[in-house]
């Protein structure tokens, strides 16, 4: 998981061009069962940002933060609010990795170019 998220930021084409060249492979560990550990650990394996958090404490500057966003063309959005991550629990923050994954499998499988993914 470590290595193909390092990948991913070093080389995008690179891997997405193995993830849909292996998409069986490749699946697992860039979503279950693997990504359920990843994000048990996220905090401590965390290399660079990935999606956008929104808090409570947010309230009412929501706009905002989204117009924030560097892509404007954004056609997918996946959100989770943390809790009962694949069985696991309220994983708060930890539980990024499941949107990032979902995600990830939206453009190796669906052709959804990354920049229109949020």
């Amino acid at each position: 998981y470590i290595q193909l998220m390092a990948l991913q930021e070093r080389n995008e084409t690179l891997f997405y061009r193995i993830i849909i060249d292996n998409v069986a492979e490749m699946m697992p560990f860039i979503y279950t069962p693997t990504v359920g550990e990843a994000c048990q650990k996220y905090g401590h394996i965390f290399q660079r940002p990935h999606g956008m958090y929104i808090s409570i404490e947010d309230k009412g500057s929501v706009r905002e933060i989204m117009d924030n966003w560097p892509f404007q063309n954004v056609e997918v959005v996946v959100m989770t609010d943390g809790e009962r991550i694949l069985g696991l629990g309220d994983l708060g923050t930890y539980g990024m990795g499941i949107p990032v994954g979902k995600l990830n499998l939206y453009t190796a499988c669906a052709g959804i170019h990354p920049d229109r993914t949020l």
